[in-house]
């Protein structure tokens, strides 16, 4: 922070070193992102950040939490901006400020908000204007919080960054310069960078005339940094996302970037001289349905944890990398940049195993229908984002059931089920399991249907994908040119549920019942009251999908801890205390979830399970992660 009396020219980017009023500075930062950590935890993490070495925090802006329906927008709890960016403050931290409005980072959609896709032309990411009108509408309502915290104006936002590694996509070559007019005009006057790939390509098609242009990558820092080099010669390195691990899917292993591989690069990137930015310095928790997906080589959403094998483990915990990374800030950082005496590393938080404890209750997925009330009618399907739900700003996450009743009996006795999923799903005929259908595969052969079946279709929104490489030609994913603007890729393509017509043979079926199941704490609420609820004596007797409640008590002061998903559990939601935890899957590689002391209470706590597939007969919590088996991290770019 500038010393009383002087006067804050802010950071600059010119010649071989930053300078922040007009003094040499290297900037030393890392990620936590807000909406990934329980507010009650914030100050723990940039303590343990700065007694790393480290003397910047790097945060994006998720717009689709802050904005859930149009034009309503939520600063509140665990996304209070303001809060945050004030203990930073009071931490004598800098900050860069990363507020998209796309900012990818293995967040649902990038962090776009679901509603924009109610417009069937939606083109995001250009200078189309629905988009933009949108974008304007969110820095309006964002950037007047923001403002007060420049380094200018006596606060710690030393940087902000124009969009996110346009590079990768570059659509449109007009929209960086007006999401950058867009930030400016709202009175952001620090440094503007952008941050792509290092590759020379991606660092070209990302770059805005005038702004620092900032490289992320994991393998062959001198090289990334020397395509840097060579097209801003005369400004100083940064690393803008310097992968300190790497992100899980479901269905895969666990990733690692070992210690010694991670030593090597950050020592490069500091010989170098580089600035950087830890991409993660501690990941934290995709709670709830905010985990992303990728589009490469088809489908895959990311799991639940963003532990991402950074410094600071998922639960705040510093590990082996954590120890590293301060002892070679001490010996290579930029003199002055560090201090002689860091402060003494902030302990882990206590951890502690519950249980097990006895699943009470269940309720059927039929009862607990009854508590969404009417359906929607339709004629035909229509995905999440099209229901006419949410002051019309359609279904944003969760599941979502369609109903249809069979009108005759088909003319022949096998017939085959055909529909676009997004993006997985359960067949029921009569409420019994008929089979699956995902992403990939759409169609199944069903035999017996007759006349007044039902035939219901569960469907999962796994996550929207927040990065995409269009390559093995599902042509579901390529689209056609709209307006001059290239749509061939899938984040032009994530309404969820059912997409197009459900098709029995050749035969389009109409007439529809939908059920959004967004799992909100209202639904949750009358839920719990239902009179509908039976006890629980045999789980292998209870149908599936259905709900499931444990009521537990722990007498003493909650310490963190984890609920232990993998023995006798399918796949599923577990909410503790109206708080959704995430997904779990039994195919993992995570067997874990992370539950911060702060949600539990001490006496009485209750947990409620969907479970769409395997329900057991008790819950334990355990004082360690459990990840899954680990896979070394391919040092290669996207």
């Amino acid at each position: 922070m500038a010393t009383e009396g002087t006067e804050r020219t802010g950071l600059v980017a010119e010649g071989e070193n930053f300078t922040l009023d007009g003094k040499p500075v290297q900037i030393l930062s890392g990620a936590i992102h807000y909406f990934r950590v329980p507010r009650e935890y914030w100050r723990d993490r940039m303590l343990k950040l700065k007694a790393c070495g480290l003397n910047t925090l790097e945060t994006y802006v998720c717009w689709n939490l802050h904005e859930p329906e149009k034009g309503k927008f939520d600063f509140t709890g665990m996304l209070d901006i303001a809060a945050y960016l004030r203990e930073a403050a009071n931490l004598g931290l800098w900050v860069i400020f990363r507020p998209g409005p796309y900012i990818c980072a293995e967040w649902d959609y990038g962090g776009l908000p679901s509603w924009l896709l109610r417009d069937p032309n939606m083109q995001v990411r250009t200078t189309y204007q629905p988009y933009m009108e949108a974008v304007e509408r969110f820095f309006d309502a964002l950037l007047p919080i923001v403002k007060p915290f420049q380094y200018k104006e006596g606060g710690p936002i030393i940087a902000m960054q124009v969009e996110n590694e346009y590079g990768s996509y570059a659509r449109d070559d007009k929209y960086l310069t007006a999401v950058k007019q867009a930030i400016q005009k709202r009175g952001i006057e620090e440094l503007l960078l952008t941050s792509d790939g290092g590759q020379i390509e991606r660092l070209e098609r990302g770059c805005i005339p005038g702004v620092l242009m900032t490289a992320n990558f994991n393998f062959n820092p001198k090289k990334q940094l020397g395509a840097l080099k060579k097209l801003q010669p005369n400004r100083p390195q940064m690393v803008m996302e310097f992968w300190s691990g790497w992100f899980d899917h479901w269905g895969r292993d666990h990733h690692k970037l070992h210690v010694e591989k991670f030593e090597q690069l950050l020592g490069d990137i500091l010989r170098f001289p580089s600035s950087v930015n830890f991409y993660m310095f501690h990941g934290g928790t995709n709670f709830g349905f905010m985990n992303g997906a990728n589009y490469i080589n088809g489908y895959k959403p990311d799991v639940t944890s963003y532990d991402y094998d950074a410094p600071l483990s998922e639960a705040g915990d510093p590990t082996p990398k954590y120890y590293k990374t301060r002892e070679l800030l001490k010996t290579l950082a930029m003199k002055g940049a560090v201090p002689s005496e860091l402060p003494e590393v902030p302990p882990a938080t206590e951890k502690s195993s519950y249980g097990p404890f006895p699943v009470e209750k269940y309720i059927t997925f039929e009862d607990a229908l009854k508590v969404l009330g009417e359906p929607i009618k339709s004629e035909t399907v229509m995905s999440m984002e099209m229901l006419p739900i949410n002051n019309d700003n359609g279904q944003s996450y969760g599941y979502i059931l369609y109903r249809h009743k069979l009108s005759e009996t088909p003319a022949m006795d096998s017939v085959t089920l055909k529909c676009d999923v997004r993006d997985r799903a359960q067949i029921f005929v009569n409420g019994k399991e008929s089979g699956m259908l995902n992403w990939r595969v759409g169609e199944i052969a069903m035999s017996g249907l007759k006349e007044n079946d039902i035939l219901d279709i569960l469907v999962e929104n796994q996550g929207r994908v927040n990065f995409a490489q269009t390559m093995d030609g599902v042509k579901k994913f390529v689209l056609e040119s709209v307006a001059g603007v290239n749509r061939g890729d899938a984040l032009l393509d994530q309404r969820k549920g059912l997409v197009g017509e459900v098709l029995l043979n050749t035969t389009p079926l109409k007439t529809w019942e939908i059920f959004p199941l967004e799992l909100k704490p209202e639904f949750q609420t009358r839920l719990v009251e239902s009179p509908d609820w039976q006890e629980q004596t045999d789980a292998a007797e209870v149908p599936f999908p259905a709900f499931h409640l444990v009521n537990f008590n722990i007498p003493e002061e909650p310490k963190d801890t984890f609920l232990d998903m993998k023995k006798g559990w399918g796949k599923g939601v577990a909410i503790l205390n109206g708080f959704n935890l995430g997904r779990y899957w039994h195919i993992g590689p995570q067997e874990t979830l992370y539950v911060p002391a702060p949600f539990l209470k001490k006496g009485d706590n209750q947990l409620l399970l969907f479970e769409q597939h395997i329900p057991f007969k008790e819950v334990v919590f355990t004082d360690t992660p459990r990840l899954g088996k680990e896979k070394e991290v391919s040092c290669v770019p996207l």
